[in-house]
């Protein structure tokens, strides 16, 4: 059902009353945003408790109750949550008093190669709208303005920042001489096709993945192409290879910047105009770093992030495994925010898979259709050589294999096409690599 004209105005001014401090905010005493981090962990923790079976359960288990949660410290009082464990069993996670409001579920099939059910209560939804606000904010200063841009998204069509933005429209509005004009393509069209877009539409800024942005750019580069520049260039998701930054931002005098957001967590992080450092959102977010043993790390130092989602009441993420290695900064950025930050984010990056005639596809677009697979729980897709791919898939038990098997090898016709020979191993777990990460997409052909 779409929502009132007068729900829609409430979201408005929940979004406008938020806006009103995200200018300074990053920048007052970082003892206050703690503060305000830690009101925010105690509400979480009781809400989670009051309605959450899976914390009911772990917190009567390891004898607490709430109020041994003061700030976000205590959370790793709580198991270590993985994506494992949100995929197999989403509904233990779920809040019985968000399961049948409105909200937003999204389908993620990012690269940790998990098809993730994840909901969202519309005022977590808001909220992360107004905080974007930070980055608006750096990006004005290449822009111009934080308002009324044109602004480019070559992300997959049922992306998680699509599904965010239909609900955006659906239930909210913006007057036209404020919102942004936007322009969106795929990662998974032709090289050629995306050009054009972009030299149409000659947005302010680009957004997509930082591989496919920077692939896009050196191809242009390479095959000496007429490409648009716009003001500024932002990416997510992946990471963009150094030799395809320093080349977009020497050779073609565009500024690249980053944010740091995940399917469970929306605002993590994001770059300031030195386009160094992470600035992490600790009034949204709690933030581990942690060794291999689970104890924190110093500055400087790599370590696993554990994230707790301070802001979601639907889906409930306290001391979550994100999967991503990153380096806690030693020194405090020269911007004066008081945001502490990550210099590195060593994470997940996918390849492109190479079909025949050298055409080039993200591997996030080829994982989407195999999640959507029903019982399909995690894959691993192996490109051998052209032809040739080996996918790893974990279902649920109960589910009709060969069915499975003929909606997997269907799905991967989608995005290959056709003449390709697919092997398809199920097993109880996807292994990782022997440094302890995991890639979803894997291509051995010269790249």
């Amino acid at each position: 059902m779409k929502p009132s004209l007068l729900r829609r105005a409430y979201w408005n001014g929940y979004t406008l009353w938020h806006v009103r401090r995200e200018a300074s905010l990053p920048f007052r005493p970082l003892a206050e945003i703690i503060a305000a981090q830690n009101r925010r962990v105690r509400a979480i923790v009781l809400h989670a408790y009051q309605t959450v079976p899976y914390y009911r359960e772990v917190i009567d288990e390891l004898g607490l109750t709430p109020r041994d949660f003061r700030g976000g410290d205590d959370l790793a009082r709580l198991p270590v949550l993985t994506g494992r464990q949100l995929a197999l069993e989403p509904d233990r996670f779920l809040s019985r008093r968000f399961a049948k409001e409105g909200g937003l579920q999204i389908h993620s099939s990012g690269t940790s190669g998990y098809s993730k059910r994840i909901s969202y209560d519309a005022g977590a939804l808001f909220l992360a709208l107004a905080h974007g606000h930070r980055q608006r904010r750096v990006l004005a200063r290449f822009v111009g303005r934080r308002f009324g841009y044109r602004e480019m998204s070559f992300v997959r069509p049922e992306s998680v920042s699509i599904q965010i933005r239909r609900f955006y429209e659906s239930h909210s509005w913006a007057p036209k001489r404020i919102d942004l004009k936007r322009g969106f393509g795929s990662p998974g069209d032709s090289f050629e096709d995306n050009v054009a877009r972009l030299n149409a539409l000659q947005p302010d800024v680009l957004r997509g993945y930082g591989s496919h942005l920077g692939a896009l750019f050196r191809q242009a580069a390479e095959r000496g192409l007429s490409i648009h520049r716009p003001r500024a260039i932002t990416y997510g998701a992946d990471r963009m290879a150094a030799a395809d930054r320093h080349l977009i931002e020497t050779e073609f005098g565009i500024p690249v910047l980053s944010t740091y957001q995940a399917a469970e967590a929306l605002r993590i992080g994001f770059q300031c105009e030195s386009r160094g450092a992470f600035h992490l959102n600790l009034d949204d977010v709690a933030i581990r770093i942690v060794d291999d043993s689970g104890n924190p790390v110093k500055p400087g130092e790599r370590g696993a992030l554990m994230v707790s989602n301070l802001t979601n009441r639907a889906t409930v993420m306290l001391n979550y495994r994100l999967g991503d290695v990153v380096t806690q900064s030693a020194t405090p950025c020269g911007c004066k925010r008081t945001l502490p930050t990550i210099e590195a984010i060593d994470g997940r990056a996918d390849d492109f898979v190479i079909l025949p005639g050298g055409r080039r596809i993200h591997g996030l677009v080829v994982l989407a259709p195999l999640l959507r697979v029903p019982g399909v729980i995690q894959v691993q897709l192996i490109q051998e050589d052209l032809q040739r791919y080996l996918l790893r898939v974990v279902c649920a038990a109960s589910v009709d294999w060969p069915t499975v098997f003929r909606d997997l090898h269907a799905a991967c016709g989608t995005t290959l096409g056709d003449g390709f020979a697919l092997e398809i191993a199920r097993g109880d777990t996807i292994p990782p690599e022997p440094n302890g990460k995991f890639r979803s997409v894997i291509s051995r052909v010269s790249q």
